[in-house]
């Protein structure tokens, strides 16, 4: 496995334009691509946490989130959030078949310049359920949904939301998608909305890539469940062929691809074979969810589900290395507050999350339910999700922990003397009410900075590769 990282550890060097901090002048440097980690425009290792941005906006007549900018203020400025991953749908990029809607995309970009502004990173995820809004969930037009002439069936009000994916007309809409040969202009069409996307995101580095689709459905039941052939096959195919494509319009960027949602979410192993970049340098991230069963259904954090939990980590961490050690973002998990154990559910993910370095956006940021927040109210679940952690990194992170019962935080990173941006740790107050003490060993040439405002701890390290040791105690 080791020879596997080294040889998948490019060193390619990168002229960029970016302004010094603090100085207006503008001023070239080279920095080492690493396609094991996401990295921000300076070279810096990211660590990126955030929520889902949002589900409220499924069913909006206009496919917009109900958030205002002082939410996205909030998020960043209390919480320390640097990330979001932010829904779009193809029926608001293409309603009519070549009619896309330049309005609706304006209406992103604002808002996604809401989270820029504040150094925010986004991914705008390509989000469907139910393949469409026609059968009660979102994502293709209603002129992409091909039947073949079956109605859609109703479900028992009690019934799962996500059982409608056995509907026979949601099934024969995918088997249709899937089917390439018959059906190109389906999968061609939906290459050509996010083309349209990325012509519009490219140039923004705060828009950190794209989640290319979401919870990808095989419609096919034995494909899916039994022989494992629609992701093998026929999403392999589709991954394969869009990325070169996308590549044309976008060749910086990460593109992010997800397995089939079950029964992955639920801990079991994928049949996604390794999906290839047309880039030199791989720029790709895998982004599954995590939901064990009881969890998700309202059961609470049972044996089961704890036991799911731990498979989830042991696959997603055979998927990662199968992809090349490419960088794995959790792009849903969540819970109700209302199921028992939920504390020490998001206690047991966040420090699976950080023993891994992966990244994770909550579902979701909406009114109340599931979410940290209800418009301005702040609910119990945000203190969860309150967690000191490092926003951006001046070398390679060998690990860190947060303990949120001792407020003890650990990391330990091999500097970088050449990025010429701190390393950068959020350190919310809310956590520390009687201050916190800062301790660092692996160097004595180092200066340290703490912006109140952002709660942003920064520390400048001149010697490089020095392993350097960081810890955050309560005062």
């Amino acid at each position: 496995m080791k020879k596997l990282y080294i040889l998948l550890f490019i060193s390619v060097s990168v002229l960029l334009s970016c302004k010094k901090e603090g100085d207006s002048q503008r001023t070239n440097y080279s920095y080492q691509e690493d396609p094991s980690l996401i990295q921000d425009r300076f070279g810096r290792q990211l660590i990126l946490h955030g929520l889902n941005t949002s589900s409220s906006a499924k069913s909006h007549p206009e496919r917009l989130p109900w958030i205002e900018e002082r939410h996205v203020e909030r998020e960043a400025k209390e919480y320390g959030f640097n990330f979001v991953r932010y829904l779009i749908f193809w029926d608001a990029i293409e309603p009519q078949k070549d009619v896309f809607d330049e309005a609706y995309l304006d209406k992103v970009e604002q808002r996604v310049n809401w989270y820029a502004s504040r150094g925010m990173y986004v991914m705008l995820d390509m989000h469907q359920d139910l393949y469409s809004l026609k059968f009660g969930g979102d994502g293709a037009p209603e002129w992409a949904c091909r039947t073949n002439g079956m109605a859609p069936i109703s479900l028992p009000g009690e019934t799962p939301w996500w059982l409608k994916n056995i509907d026979p007309a949601v099934i024969t809409c995918w088997v249709n998608f899937w089917a390439y040969t018959d059906h190109k202009d389906l999968q061609d069409h939906y290459i050509l909305a996010w083309k349209k996307v990325m012509q519009r995101f490219k140039n923004n580095p705060y828009v950190i890539g794209y989640d290319l689709m979401n919870e990808p459905w095989g419609g096919d039941l034995i494909k899916v469940f039994i022989t494992g052939e629609f992701e093998r096959n026929q999403l392999s195919a589709f991954y394969n062929r869009m990325i070169p494509q996308l590549r044309t319009v976008d060749n910086q960027k990460h593109f992010f691809f997800e397995p089939t949602p079950a029964p992955v979410t639920f801990g079991a192993p994928s049949n996604l074979p390794k999906i290839s970049d047309s880039r030199s340098v791989t720029k790709l991230g895998y982004a599954p969810h995590c939901y064990p069963y009881d969890t998700h259904e309202g059961g609470g954090y049972t044996a089961s589900s704890k036991q799911q939990l731990k498979d989830w980590e042991r696959e997603r961490k055979k998927d990662v290395a199968l992809h090349g050690g490419i960088p794995l973002v959790c792009g849903e998990f969540g819970l109700s507050p209302t199921n028992a154990g939920y504390e020490e559910y998001l206690r047991d993910v966040n420090a699976m999350f950080d023993r891994n370095q992966w990244h994770w956006t909550y579902w979701s940021n909406d009114r109340g339910g599931w979410s940290p927040f209800d418009g301005d109210q702040v609910l119990p679940l945000a203190q969860h999700l309150l967690r000191v952690f490092p926003h951006a990194t001046a070398g390679k992170i060998n690990t860190f922990s947060f303990d949120p019962a001792t407020k003890v935080f650990n990391m330990n990173y091999v500097n970088n003397a050449s990025i010429p941006m701190p390393t950068e740790i959020f350190i919310p107050r809310q956590l520390y009410p009687g201050g916190w003490k800062l301790n660092i060993s692996g160097t004595s040439d180092y200066t340290q900075t703490f912006d109140e405002a952002t709660q942003i701890l920064k520390i400048r390290a001149t010697e490089d590769n020095a392993s350097i040791t960081v810890e955050i105690v309560a005062d």
